[in-house]
């Protein structure tokens, strides 16, 4: 099996943030997170278009319902091994925005950022 790319990783990640937290898959969060998994394409110079960037949410999905939780702390890891720090707090910021998109950063939300915030190594 090919390792996934950073940005198919972090489309994982905001996937997780947007309904495994919370256990509500928010319109405004899946917005965005394809407006989130375009910036992250351009600085992680991973070039992506619309039709690619909603093949890698579909990927996302269907590895959303195998990931257990072992499996995304893999995840993390491998983003963490993968990308600068500059580009680990950009990613994060981005996780953020997915999480906040709602209106509401929920306490398991919270959780899981500041879980990835320590994995790699963010204040």
């Amino acid at each position: 099996m090919d390792t996934p790319s950073p940005l198919a990783d972090l489309a994982l990640l905001a996937l997780v943030v947007a309904h495994g937290t919370d256990g509500a898959l928010d319109p405004r969060e899946t917005h965005e997170m394809v407006h989130q998994l375009d910036v992250m394409s351009g600085w992680l110079e991973e070039a992506h278009s619309s039709s690619d960037l909603s093949a890698l949410v579909q990927q996302a999905v269907r590895a959303y319902g195998d990931v257990r939780v072992v499996g995304l702390d893999d995840v993390v890891a491998r983003v963490r091994d993968t990308l600068s720090l500059d580009d680990r707090a950009r990613a994060h910021a981005s996780l953020v925005e997915v999480a906040d998109a709602d209106g509401t950063l929920h306490t398991m939300e919270k959780t899981f950022l500041r879980h990835v915030a320590e994995a790699w190594g963010l204040d």
